[in-house]
């Protein structure tokens, strides 16, 4: 951004966490980047707010800066996209952007019956992806099991040695696999050489996926990637015992009762939420045993079909320019053409 003459009044890049036990050691640096661009925006106010990816920090930095309250705002990429039915988030949201843009059908829908204006847009991830990679097809694919611990460093300390007994179980039966992990950064790799030295490693995560088999993902977008590249596999999840104890105490009753409600989706990874039914077999917060024999079934299913219906998924998308939406709407919001 930086290179293309964005002025940076803070980095927030390293400031990723899951729930409250993952935001509490990140706190005080977080609140300290929200001060600082409500200091650094004082004098010079924006002409617009582009939230991409992100809402609820934005009431913090009002509370800071409460010049940026009458700042025209547009939303990239909103919240809530496990929600399948009508809430109060939606709601929200749609009251406090000019615009929202997502490449994802079902908040189309959602936010637009909440009163948002909405327009399709695609997902840049898996926009530049594309550009840069050609899947192969479901006959051409290698043997190669991918392994994806995650991006967070509690995410890989804990999701790695899961998947890794896993893929020595699919090994057993399936000794043609190589597995191979694919690394969010050298950090990652430096991690899973240390501990398993023996395991191949690659920088090139979506490529992997984009010549796998199969694939052990960990929840999160590296699945809506894999979907997008062909890729079928199960979903995973570990963590420490303290974010489990919190999902337990917090979050997993709140969860049912809007599952029950038929606001929130029965499953966490966006293919299967899109779809409506479970592409990717989800094995979260589990030991390698059930991952194992989940990936087995899958295995031994008919992976052609699989690869199918994840082509439906990526079709069902939006794919229009996101940089040339997200500029229109910026320059809609300030009145201009």
């Amino acid at each position: 951004m930086a290179a293309q003459g964005v002025r940076l009044l803070a980095r927030s890049d390293r400031l990723s966490a899951m729930g409250i036990t993952g935001v509490l050691p990140i706190l005080i640096p977080a609140l300290a980047m929200v001060h600082q661009v409500a200091r650094r925006t004082r004098g010079a106010p924006p002409a617009c707010v582009l939230a991409v990816d992100v809402w609820q920090p934005l009431q913090v930095l009002h509370r800071f800066g409460h010049h940026l309250k009458g700042v025209p705002h547009v939303c990239y990429l909103p919240p809530g996209p496990n929600f399948i039915g009508p809430s109060r988030v939606h709601a929200a949201v749609a009251s406090a952007f000019r615009t929202i843009i997502t490449p994802f059908p079902h908040q189309q829908r959602l936010f637009a019956e909440a009163g948002g204006r909405v327009r399709p847009g695609g997902h840049a991830g898996l926009q530049a992806m594309l550009e840069e990679l050609t899947p192969l097809p479901h006959e051409r694919r290698e043997n190669l099991l991918a392994l994806l611990p995650g991006s967070r460093t509690l995410e890989v300390e804990y999701s790695i040695p899961v998947q890794y007994e896993a893929a020595r179980r699919v090994l057993e039966r399936h000794p043609e696999l190589t597995p191979v992990v694919g690394c969010a950064s050298d950090e990652v790799a430096e991690a899973v050489a240390r501990r398993f030295p023996e395991l191949k490693t690659t920088r090139s995560a979506r490529e992997l996926m984009s010549r796998a088999r199969f694939g052990i993902l960990c929840s999160g977008t590296a699945v809506l990637e894999a979907a997008a590249l062909g890729c079928p596999g199960v979903v995973t999840y570990n963590g420490p015992r303290l974010q489990q104890w919190e999902w337990r105490q917090f979050h997993a009753e709140k969860i049912a009762k809007l599952r029950a409600a038929g606001i929130a989706s029965p499953y966490v990874a966006l293919p299967n939420i899109i779809s409506g039914e479970e592409l990717y077999p989800e094995v979260l917060d589990t030991p390698s045993g059930p991952v194992a024999e989940a990936a087995l079934r899958e295995l031994a299913g008919d992976l052609a079909a699989k690869r199918e219906a994840l082509d439906r998924v990526t079709a069902s998308l939006s794919w229009e320019d996101a940089g040339a939406v997200v500029a229109d709407s910026v320059g809609e919001a300030l009145g201009r053409s």
